[in-house]
């Protein structure tokens, strides 16, 4: 039911909130999705259907033949079941974890009654089909399934999970506009990648998160952003190859901006369940990329500043030199990278303490903190600085 003028068919973080949790369920490993819908079945019959992300078997049963303050329906589901059924509501934002959380205890458990709160109402339950078989003694009462609720909890059989916005298993119940903007920013929150750093966690994510808000309004697809931050970070590569005071200071915030960008490719790849292994490999390409640009840009431009070939200076091939062995190390460790995952991912490490040391070399060599470091180095008027630093430390 519409409640607050938001509905199932509201858009929260660029998907209508009944098909987030169509999809979020879908990745929780929930295998049927049975759908009590009333007046805009249509529209949501179509918003399934249309959508290839959608795998998940769904089936529906229209309110006006299952009322859910009828018994028979509840008996109905429960006779359809092959196990323990999870009772979503129709306006629920929710943390994949937590739906994963839900299936283990089931599965630990089969007849355990588990409800899930957000600290407003319980709308997330897990019920055992035997619990909704119900009689028709409760008839009158209300919606069967909250009668049960209420006797069990009376009884003490229900265990309650609680969650919060500061953990991972979280859940919100959309009922008003200032609620769907509350689910936003949690969705958001819980957005931040494996391998970031300060840079990004602090200030580029929150920038980012402001600028995906408008990628999804124009409905860009996450590698289309990605190709939005490569131009940007190719730009500025060109800029700092002039050579003067004010291109390094334009082309280190246009970097800067690039690295905000690429945080957004990220964000509307998982705010909207179009992940996929090509994507994240092309963001991994143009990263890198844009990446050995810069250090050319850089090189080229401090050659430039220093008079080219016509330079005083002993050895006025070095700032080249000093760009190129950058750009070599960085597709060095680009093949690093890109090696390191494929190992990873085909058989895993020997013990945990290797596991760890590799990634903590995959967090930091797939950092982009030194974007502020480049932009304290052009402020000063010391890019050659920042190249040899890079030169060495790459």
């Amino acid at each position: 039911k519409r409640a607050g003028g938001v509905g199932p068919l509201t858009v929260v973080g660029g998907l209508p909130l009944f098909l987030r949790t169509v999809l979020t369920l879908q990745r929780a490993g929930v295998e049927k999705i049975v759908v009590m819908a009333g007046a805009e079945e249509p529209e949501l019959t179509r918003l399934l259907r249309d959508d290839p992300r959608v795998t998940v078997a769904v089936r529906w049963h229209p309110v006006r033949e299952f009322p859910p303050d009828d018994h028979r329906t509840w008996a109905a589901l429960a006779h359809e079941a092959n196990g323990p059924c999870l009772i979503v509501g129709a306006q629920m934002v929710m943390a994949r974890p937590l739906i994963e959380a839900l299936g283990r205890e089931a599965e630990a458990d089969p007849r355990a009654l588990t409800v899930v709160c957000d600290g407003r109402a319980t709308e997330i339950a897990v019920l055992p089909p035997s619990l909704m078989s119900v009689s028709a003694a409760i008839k009158g009462e209300g919606p069967p399934i909250r009668v049960l609720l209420g006797r069990a909890q009376a009884r003490g059989r229900v265990t309650a999970v609680e969650t919060s916005a500061q953990s991972f298993c979280w859940c919100l119940h959309v009922h008003d506009a200032a609620a769907a903007k509350a689910a936003e920013q949690m969705l958001f929150q819980s957005l931040r990648g494996q391998y970031e750093g300060f840079v990004d966690t602090y200030f580029n994510r929150a920038v980012s998160a402001q600028l995906s808000r408008i990628f999804l309004a124009l409905r860009f697809s996450p590698n289309a952003v990605t190709m939005v931050a490569t131009a940007i970070g190719v730009l500025a590569a060109a800029t700092f190859s002039a050579g003067s005071y004010a291109a390094g200071i334009v082309g280190a915030l246009l970097f800067q901006l690039a690295a905000i960008v690429d945080c957004c490719d990220g964000e509307v790849a998982r705010l909207t369940f179009t992940e996929s292994p090509f994507g994240e490999q092309l963001d991994i390409m143009t990263d890198n990329i844009v990446h050995m640009a810069i250090f050319a840009g850089i090189g080229w431009g401090a050659f430039v500043a220093q008079g080219g070939w016509q330079s005083a200076a002993p050895r006025p091939w070095l700032p080249l030199a000093l760009g190129g062995a950058a750009v070599f190390a960085n597709a060095m460790s680009l093949w690093l990278v890109t090696r390191t995952k494929a190992i990873r991912n085909r058989q895993g490490w020997h013990n945990p303490e290797q596991a760890a040391r590799v990634e903590f070399i995959l967090k930091n060599m797939a950092s982009r903190d030194f974007s502020v470091i480049l932009l304290f180095f052009a402020a000063i008027g010391k890019l050659n600085w920042f190249l040899w630093m890079t030169a060495i430390g790459a």
